[in-house]
């Protein structure tokens, strides 16, 4: 009681007022709640290239470090043989960054486009420095099919036996 009994109450319509303004909208009311988070640009160069929809989640996936490469088999407890890549005989776990950027292999790849990955890149800063070199529009249709290559000349050694080639 003591706290209302200072407010003076008057014949006025009572009003809402929101962060954003007097308007309600879900749309406003779900951004302020969640908040803005900065993405990568390279997220939003992926969903606006024409690529088919199937690279498009292969290389979302591949972004968000979720394709079912050795090391994140081995973190759900699959057991394997070996968790190395089976692209090299480096005795190197398997990861997005080996299999996509470090490996000997996925080198030659990139090569057959005069794109030279530098050391310790990782996804999704790499495609900037693809972007760069390939002085080309088309530089993530480029990115995305050459990943799809080197993931399905890996699950056709794996899976079918057949041996690695570049070209072909």
């Amino acid at each position: 009681q003591s706290t209302i009994q200072h407010i003076n109450l008057t014949e006025s319509e009572d009003t809402w007022t929101y962060t954003w303004g007097q308007h309600f909208s879900a749309s406003k009311a779900y951004n302020v709640l969640i908040g803005h988070r900065q993405i990568h640009v390279g997220f939003t160069w992926l969903w606006k290239c024409f690529c088919q929809p199937k690279h498009k989640v292969f290389f979302w996936l591949l972004l968000k470090d979720r394709l079912s490469t050795r090391n994140i088999l081995k973190r759900k407890n699959m057991r394997l043989e070996s968790y190395n890549c089976v692209m090299c005989q480096h005795n190197v776990e398997e990861s997005v960054t080996h299999l996509f950027l470090d490996c000997p292999f996925a080198k030659d790849c990139w090569n057959l486009f005069n794109i030279a990955i530098s050391l310790d890149s990782s996804f999704p800063e790499v495609l900037l420095c693809i972007r760069n070199q390939s002085n080309s529009q088309f530089f993530m249709i480029l990115a995305i099919l050459i990943c799809w290559r080197i993931w399905t000349v890996r699950n056709d050694l794996i899976f079918k036996n057949i041996p690695a080639s570049v070209v072909g």
